[in-house]
């Protein structure tokens, strides 16, 4: 499975373990466990030789026979084991799964999850945690919450010393998981403090919100890039363009990512025929992803981007800059051009490791410096709910698809 990862700092995450590496001085386990990651012997590789494997057992050996609780329970130990030696890569994009938060990021790329419908991301100068999106007849909604909420408290823990995977975490979880959210909200000229409880519960990620503009110009909100979002997005299209659309806007402003697949299948309906991206790995050929040109779109495009636009995001508005299919507008992204992989054991659980970099169709890597937009421009807005009526920067992608 092909994933472009998630921005954390900018969307509703899945859980989360946080483990310390501790649990590294059972690599034994690590070693035993791995002979059956994808049914692929790897036991004692170059990386995990025997010499370690020895002083590894040797560690666990006086654990298990000095330690005074004889009650270890060995999968807690096996997990933080693997989570210990992912760690030691110093790679925040690689990770160790459980089997709950594997099922849960599995989900994720389908577009299918459990939790509570809200969009959440963190202001990095003031450490607010801020509802950015509610979606339609979720928990999140029926519990009334609403777009600028400040997360004050979970269950009456202040949060604002916790990151934003930490928070997260403390809301999702299996359904059913009731949770008592202290927020702030401000309405007119006064601010208020109030309990919500909410209650989390499986839900169809609605990834893609469309509408049309004053001059039949089509608007498509991209909030993620998962399996569901294709089949949204390809009905949005063809919806739009029933209605008449003579140019789009796509807006991947605070889009983390996603899966690949999603990102190439969404691409497919814009583009003619030609290479979208190229993938490069260590130990295996290019990999060239290409538009079959089947669907391709014949109008102005312009693509709304910022600092929280990232990964397969970047891969959207960068193949449609580079093939000068689009005008890219705001301020720069994120710059994130590598790819993870996630690989299932056999045993449970998953593990996601960086495996490549890509390119985009002139050959340009953009990790570390990201994609610099045809048209800069700020956002003023006084609402974090992108696309509204005080949206400067749409209304620039609409003075620009009028040229």
């Amino acid at each position: 499975m092909k994933w472009l990862h998630r921005e954390h700092k900018q969307s509703e995450i899945r859980t989360y373990l946080t483990g310390l590496v501790t649990g590294a001085l059972f690599c034994l386990a690590v070693l035993l466990i791995l002979q059956f990651v994808s049914g692929v012997p790897v036991l004692f590789s170059s990386s995990l030789t025997k010499e370690v494997a020895k002083k590894t057992q040797e560690a666990q050996s006086y654990i298990d026979k000095y330690y005074w609780k004889s009650d270890l329970d060995q999968e807690k130990l096996a997990d933080y084991a693997i989570k210990g030696m992912v760690s030691a890569l110093g790679d925040k994009y690689s990770d160790y799964y459980t089997t709950s938060e594997y099922n849960q990021a599995m989900g994720e790329v389908k577009g299918d999850y459990t939790g509570i419908g809200a969009t959440i991301y963190m202001d990095t100068s003031t450490k607010q945690k801020i509802i950015r999106k509610v979606q339609e007849s979720s928990p999140a909604e029926e519990a009334g919450l609403k777009v600028d909420d400040v997360l004050l408290k979970i269950n009456g823990e202040d949060i604002s010393q916790k990151s934003l995977n930490d928070t997260v975490s403390m809301i999702r979880g299996k359904e059913g998981k009731t949770s008592k959210l202290t927020i702030q909200r401000k309405e007119q000229d006064k601010t208020k403090v109030m309990e919500v409880t909410v209650t989390a519960k499986k839900l169809v990620n609605q990834s893609i919100h469309y509408k049309m503009l004053t001059g039949k110009k089509g608007y498509i909100n991209i909030s993620n890039f998962d399996n569901e979002g294709v089949k949204q997005f390809q009905s949005a299209m063809e919806d739009l363009k029933k209605q008449g659309m003579t140019g789009l806007v796509l807006d991947v402003r605070n889009n983390g990512g996603g899966s690949l697949e999603a990102v190439t299948k969404m691409l497919d309906e814009l583009l003619p025929e030609g290479v979208l991206l190229t993938e490069k790995y260590k130990n295996k050929e290019d990999v060239v992803y290409r538009s079959t040109g089947e669907k391709q779109f014949d109008k102005p495009i312009v693509v709304l981007i910022n600092g929280g636009s990232a990964s397969a995001s970047e891969v959207m508005a960068g193949a449609l800059q580079d093939r000068k299919a689009a005008t890219l507008v705001g301020v720069k992204s994120f710059g994130k051009g590598i790819v993870q992989s996630i690989f299932s054991l056999r045993f449970g659980g998953g593990i996601k490791l960086t495996t490549g970099q890509y390119l985009l169709p002139s050959g340009r890597c953009i990790h570390g410096t990201g994609l610099t937009p045809d048209v800069e421009v700020t956002y003023s807005g006084t609402s974090n709910e992108l696309g509204g009526e005080d949206d400067n920067q749409l209304q620039k992608a609409l003075t620009v698809l009028e040229k």
